[in-house]
């Protein structure tokens, strides 16, 4: 049995995961593979200092600023950790970083497995056009419920920089359109550009589109998140693997 504390429990992820973990604890074959310890958000953070049993590993779905509460913790008791939060700045990315160097931690701004598979196949084709002499402009469109506060969201980034990497990096980022075209002339404009639009409401799980547009046709690639759950798994899956690793930093490509 693998006993896991949660970090964020009262957060639309956070509240998803016990309920997943109540529901397959009555329901699943497996149910005995995983028991939910300790459930910590910003309500009850004092539970860091009275904590008796160690957990096996940590899960982070909170914000960037909690999730180094339980980094913090991690490191004090030497206790893996799956860090499922986006938004770090880059001062912040460079902190989870060193801490990797003192205890395990898997660290991916998706969960989703169809996410990473899909990532991979934007990539590859991103390459084939660039092969093949093709002037492409990449765009990615990207859609949440109205409460999540990143934007564009770090899936987006993930699957950009998965691209631009098949493209040997030449392509910039635009995030703001009303300011890049005042400055751009288009007779001149190269192609060299992935642009981003961030769309936030309802209740959207999550949706990531990628467009490549040429002079006379286009190609789009959608990943559709039709329920949390596919997050959930692959958090529990991350833990499986990383409770056994050496003190580093793992990614989804590991898997």
């Amino acid at each position: 049995m693998i006993n896991i504390l949660l970090n964020g429990a009262n957060g639309n992820m956070g509240k998803a995961f016990c309920e997943y973990i109540y529901e397959n604890s009555k329901y699943s074959k497996n149910s005995s593979n995983f028991n939910l310890l300790y459930a910590i958000d910003k309500d009850n953070l004092d539970l860091y200092n009275k904590i008796e049993h160690k957990p096996d590993v940590i899960i982070d779905f909170s914000t960037a600023k909690a999730t180094f509460l339980a980094l913090d913790y991690a490191i004090q008791n030497l206790v893996p950790i799956v860090v499922a939060t986006t938004g770090f700045s880059d001062d912040e990315e460079s902190r989870i970083k060193e801490y990797s160097e003192a205890i395990p931690i898997f660290k991916s701004s998706n969960m989703s497995h169809g996410i990473h598979i899909f990532s991979n196949i934007a990539s590859k084709l991103a390459k084939k056009l660039n092969d093949a002499n093709q002037n492409i402009d990449i765009e990615i469109i990207e859609k949440h419920h109205r409460n999540k506060i990143d934007a564009p969201s770090g899936t987006a980034l993930m699957i950009a920089d998965n691209i631009n990497k098949a493209l040997n990096n030449k392509y910039e980022y635009v995030f703001d359109k009303s300011i890049k075209n005042t400055k751009t002339n288009k007779k001149q404009k190269l192609y060299n550009e992935i642009g981003f639009s961030s769309i936030r409401g309802g209740k959207l799980v999550g949706e990531h589109t990628v467009i490549f547009l040429g002079e006379n046709e286009s190609i789009e690639l959608t990943h559709t998140a039709y329920s949390r759950s596919i997050y959930i798994e692959g958090s529990l899956k991350a833990a499986e693997f990383i409770i056994s690793k050496k003190n580093g930093l793992y990614s989804m490509e590991d898997i």
